[in-house]
């Protein structure tokens, strides 16, 4: 077996994931992990998406507010992604 690591995630994030696991047939949370890890892993275009993400590198500033509304502006971003990531950016250790 592999090297064991912890994600934190929101109750939103593990209330679907707990539904994927039930939903898709998996034993458990891992199993389902590591089935996306061996699909993204062969899809050389979804891939190539992740490495054009603007979470590639640190932010510029550590201003919460500044990120937030840098990815307001774009338009591109749902409301719920935008509540995710503000969420995220709280518990971040990198702005304390």
């Amino acid at each position: 077996m592999g090297a064991t690591i912890n994600i934190s995630l929101t109750s939103s994030q593990v209330a679907l994931v707990n539904q994927l696991v039930k939903r898709l047939g998996f034993a458990n949370r891992s199993e389902l992990f590591r089935a996306l890890i061996r699909w993204i892993s062969q899809q050389p275009k979804v891939i190539e998406e992740i490495t054009t993400w603007p979470f590639q590198q640190s932010p510029a500033t550590r201003d919460r507010k500044k990120i937030l509304t840098a990815f307001k502006r774009t338009g591109i971003y749902s409301r719920k992604f935008l509540a995710d990531l503000e969420e995220g950016l709280k518990n971040s250790d990198y702005f304390d």
